[in-house]
């Protein structure tokens, strides 16, 4: 262990990039009459190769094998450094040091307990993952880690590597196996080592250093990086045939999951579908985690197995939240069709469970369609509120207000379309179209076998497309003042009783999921002062139903005509807005303590007060005066 130490020490001390030395300089011979001393021959050799590349001309000292290095009694330090025990080397040199004034180390010791001294520093943080304290140490004595044993090499890089700083550890790795002192474990340790934190391309031009053949012991490693870099969408990485072929037949025996798990997601993204299925059931028989689940049941989803995809993310919805919200998905495109197929109460009531449970928007929204088409109206009008309290987008408070109509609650339905002027045009446009009168499919009588067409006359047939002969029903023909150009047609008769009105800008349908300590109780606090009935533009929002007919929106929320968000540096803020009053800090005090309601959309907990912010900005009306 001596030897070894010491040789690497002497290494550090006097490093071995092959350059020549200036004119006038002496070689430093300590390290070679040390290895000689110990009767390393192997390295006395390279050692004096080195010397005299750098010395031209410079040939090995006469008493090489009889003189002695470092002096014998300097033995009990280098066995105490052997060793490692560094509090037992401090006390034995203070005291030495103390017995003998002016007495120092041998240049070989002296070089040894400096780098012993830069271990001793950088190992604990590296222990402790400290790495940006280690990458400041690297910083500040990188010629020293250039020059250290690999170990060190590999900690600094990786230090450089995990504080945002690539370049350098790919710097510092280059110029060490660059520089002769690595042999082919130790380049191979390099490129393991350097695959946690540089990119493909970096560990392609580090590998290219060395010959090949040194690097077959590690090649499914180096396969393995490479089908991870082509994952993460790497510029320039791809997966050779070989690489491929040589890392499937390792994963094919691997017990450990993530290796045909591997597999399978690189399947997966070439969209070889059969594969990937093979290697996701390989990988879940050897213990694979949700993670390979979520795979296996894309991939099931993908193939057309949608049922047996509902099934696998079920089962692992709770390990992952990818799960519960892929498991939501699945059923919701059945869920939300118009004519919606027979599914089985025991699916609909596991579909509804775990919407309570993670108080999905989207989940709430589907199950509320489709008690709607199936006519369920009060049910719908149930899971719609929920909807509207988790996640309150366009198509759910579109349902919402067509099942309060369907309900017959006419105040409430008024009261959704104006608090969500300005937001939603499609539920404003309730109010400016005729309800449609036909049944809907689950309340239209079985149909009649149709009638045979008529033969076709040699007149002109005015009848829609689709009509049957002269008795289907017409369309209106319109005046031609109507059409004429820059006329606007004449606004539907519209009850100022009915829109605008102040609304309550809140969102009184607050819910939280089942199992959640926060209670369920509808807002019982009010903002205070009346609510405005003038709605201005939103980003992002087309133009309202209204605007046809030659009304238009009041300016943004900051008096310009371009709809734009305000920031926090703008100031003053507009009197009167919603913005004001966050900035005054007088709207937080009059709303109800916020409690959490997770967005699985968003995978982050929100609070009902940002619902609320958001409710007040984009929900207020728009005076009309016809």
């Amino acid at each position: 262990m001596r030897a070894a130490l010491t040789a690497s020490v002497a290494l550090v001390a006097l490093g071995t990039i092959a350059c020549a030395a200036e004119p006038g300089t002496r070689p430093d011979e300590t390290a070679l009459r040390y290895y000689a001393s110990q009767n390393q021959r192997e390295r006395v050799e390279a050692e004096a190769a080195r010397l005299r590349t750098r010395f031209p001309g410079w040939t090995p000292p006469a008493d090489l094998w009889t003189a002695q290095a470092g002096g014998e009694d300097e033995d009990a330090f280098w066995d105490l450094l052997a060793a490692r025990r560094d509090a037992d080397l401090r006390a034995a040199l203070a005291a030495r040091a103390a017995a003998e004034p002016g007495w120092k180390p041998s240049p070989a010791l002296g070089q040894a307990l400096d780098a012993n001294a830069l271990r001793e520093a950088c190992l604990p943080l590296m222990k402790a993952g400290r790495w940006p304290e280690l990458a400041d140490l690297a910083t500040r004595r990188r010629a020293a880690f250039e020059a250290a044993e690999p170990e060190l090499v590999w900690a600094a890089a990786e230090a450089f590597g995990r504080t945002e700083r690539q370049p350098e550890a790919y710097a510092l790795l280059h110029a060490a196996l660059s520089g002769g002192r690595f042999g082919p474990e130790e380049r191979r340790v390099s490129l393991l080592r350097a695959l946690r934190f540089l990119p493909m391309a970096d560990i392609d031009r580090l590998a290219a250093l060395g010959p090949a053949a040194d690097l077959d012991p590690i090649r499914v490693d180096l396969a393995r990086g490479r089908i991870s870099a082509v994952l993460h969408d790497e510029a320039g990485q791809s997966v050779s045939a070989g690489d491929r072929a040589a890392f499937e037949a390792y994963a094919e025996t691997a017990q450990d999951p993530d290796q045909p798990a591997l597999v399978a997601w690189l399947a997966f993204k070439q969209r070889e579908l059969p594969a990937a299925l093979a290697w996701f059931k390989r990988a879940m028989t050897r213990g694979g985690d949700a993670m390979v689940a979520h795979g296996l049941a894309h991939t099931l989803r993908l193939m057309g197995f949608r049922r047996d995809a509902e099934e696998v993310a079920y089962a692992w919805r709770e390990p992952l939240v990818n799960n519960t919200l892929l498991f939501i998905d699945l059923l919701e495109t059945d869920l939300t069709k118009e004519i919606p197929p027979a599914i089985e109460p025991e699916r609909l009531k596991r579909y509804a469970e775990v919407t309570l449970a993670s108080a999905s928007g989207e989940g709430a929204q589907a199950l509320g369609w489709y008690a709607y088409n199936a006519c369920q109206f009060d049910a719908a009008l149930s899971w719609f509120r929920r909807a509207v309290a988790w996640f309150p987008k366009e198509a759910t408070v579109y349902g919402y207000a067509l099942s309060q109509r369907r309900m017959h609650q006419e105040r409430a339905f008024l009261e959704t379309v104006n608090r969500y002027d300005g937001l939603f045009p499609k539920v404003v446009d309730l109010l400016f179209k005729p309800a449609e009168d036909r049944p809907m499919p689950c309340e239209a009588a079985p149909r009649r076998p149709a009638a045979p067409a008529a033969a076709p006359s040699g007149y002109l047939d005015l009848a829609p497309p689709g009509g049957q002969g002269g008795s289907g029903k017409r369309g209106r023909v319109p005046q031609p003042d109507e059409i004429a150009s820059g006329r606007v047609a004449a606004m539907p008769s519209i009850r100022r009783s009915d829109f605008p009105i102040a609304v309550t800008p809140e969102n009184d349908v607050r819910a939280a999921p089942t199992g959640s300590p926060v209670p369920e109780p509808r807002f019982s606090e009010r903002r205070r002062g009346s609510a405005p009935t003038v709605a201005r533009r939103v980003p992002g929002v087309g133009p309202m139903p209204y605007e046809r007919y030659g009304f238009s929106l009041l300016p943004a929320w900051d008096g310009t005509d371009v709809a734009r968000a305000p920031t926090a540096a703008e100031a003053p803020a507009p009197a009167g807005t919603l913005w004001a009053e966050e900035r005054s800090g007088t709207t937080a005090s009059a709303r109800s303590p916020a409690e959490p309601i997770t967005d699985p959309r968003a995978g982050a907990p929100t609070t009902t007060g940002a619902i609320t912010a958001q409710a007040v900005r984009n929900q207020t009306v728009r005076e009309i005066n016809p």
